[in-house]
């Protein structure tokens, strides 16, 4: 890369680092600026946990020690503004990264003081809400104003799927399409495990050797729509077919929702078919998901799920709710369905695991799509960040 941007200072914020695969690729992205020689001052709540000199890592003090919650919430609205404001000063950044439009809103006060150029990762999909609020629009109403906020505050914005992009060009303007660019997130390097480990997995699970083991992931919120997997588990067919759920929750009313999953599991009396194994270590996840004959995503959102590149990454068959983000990774309809619809769910499982000529299909499909996703993101992250800084001093 150009000398010119070897001793580049970047400066960021993230609250508290939460399970998850957004939170995963903050840290690459981290990960990806110190190691093309960028000196990257990040503000925190608590420890954000990357080694490496040109790292540094302000956390905030606070009287109170919230570090989640309302009160952290209050905090950060509070006081991060002006925190961020005197560490851009104090240390001459030359360049602000935001990671989602609130961190934007957040280093808007510094952006406009400082006369710096920001750049703004949306990681959500912005095209849609979840359903579970869109009842309560007023609710959401503060979340949306803060994002668009801080959309139109940034310099250029950098989104992991084209449905989020179309939504924010309407929101800034056709004049400001060109700043407006799709990253999309990369299947990372996977080891492949023996077949003894493959067995060991499956057996852990309780997974006979005739049964089919059906996996799906992430944190488990209202809105991974996992219920659908239950229902459509639970239907005619399926007597041979267990399903894992890898993840847990993080918040209180995510543990609500795993133990509704439970009792809808008991309802459908599916209970011996159902296994929850919580938190994991990737490469245990990677190995469970190479145990598996089938991983099935069924979000109602999402903005570009690393899960999903990962089953991919793991040579497993995928199939996934058509919806944006899930989308933009699959392609194909035939790899998709309605995140609706149980039956017409139940009727694409049944069809896998019965018929070898469609199961053939949809593995082949898999594998053109895992080799499109294949690339070094640390890299093209780089370079999709620097490049407003480029453009900015040609202007100068």
């Amino acid at each position: 890369m150009s000398g010119s941007f070897t001793y580049m200072k970047i400066m960021t914020a993230m609250y508290t680092i939460k399970r998850g695969g957004a939170y995963d690729r903050f840290l690459m992205m981290l990960q990806a600026f110190v190691e093309r020689g960028c000196h990257v001052h990040c503000l925190s709540l608590t420890p954000i946990p990357i080694d490496h000199p040109l790292y540094s890592n302000h956390v905030v003090s606070s009287p109170l020690r919230a570090r989640t919650g309302f009160v952290a919430k209050v905090l950060v609205f509070a006081l991060f503004p002006f925190y961020l404001l005197v560490l851009g000063w104090r240390e001459r950044v030359d360049l602000i990264v935001a990671f989602g439009p609130l961190y934007a809103f957040l280093q808007a006060l510094p952006k406009w003081v400082l006369k710096k150029t920001m750049v703004t990762f949306v990681r959500s999909d912005l095209s849609s809400r979840p359903r579970a609020s869109q009842g309560n629009s007023w609710i959401t109403l503060p979340s949306r104003l803060v994002d668009r906020i801080g959309v139109l505050c940034s310099d250029r914005i950098i989104t992991n799927n084209m449905a989020s992009r179309e939504k924010i060009i309407v929101m800034v303007g056709r004049r400001r399409e060109r700043q407006v660019s799709v990253l999309y997130n990369n299947i990372p390097p996977i080891p492949r495990p023996s077949r003894e480990t493959i067995s060991y997995e499956r057996r852990v699970l309780g997974i006979p050797d005739d049964g089919k083991l059906l996996v799906t992931a992430g944190v488990v919120t209202p809105g991974k729509n996992f219920e659908l997997l239950l229902r459509s588990l639970s239907r005619g067919g399926m007597t041979n077919v267990f399903l894992a759920i890898v993840g847990d929750g993080t918040t209180g009313a995510d543990f609500v929702y795993r133990d509704q999953l439970k009792g809808l599991a008991k309802e459908l009396d599916i209970r011996k078919k159902l296994f929850f194994t919580g938190w994991l270590k990737k490469d245990r996840v990677w190995q469970i998901f190479r145990a598996s004959d089938l991983f099935v995503l069924p979000s109602l959102s999402e903005g570009m799920p690393n899960v999903l590149l990962e089953a991919l990454g793991c040579e497993v068959a995928c199939f996934g709710s058509n919806i944006p983000g899930i989308r933009d990774i699959l392609r194909h309809e035939t790899l998709m369905f309605d995140p609706d619809d149980d039956k017409g769910l139940t009727e694409k499982l049944g069809r896998f695991f019965s018929d070898e000529d469609y199961r053939r299909r949809i593995m082949q499909l898999c594998y053109e799509q895992r080799e499109k996703f294949s690339f070094d993101w640390k890299e093209r992250v780089f370079v999709e960040v620097t490049k407003q800084k480029k453009c900015t001093e040609s202007q100068e």
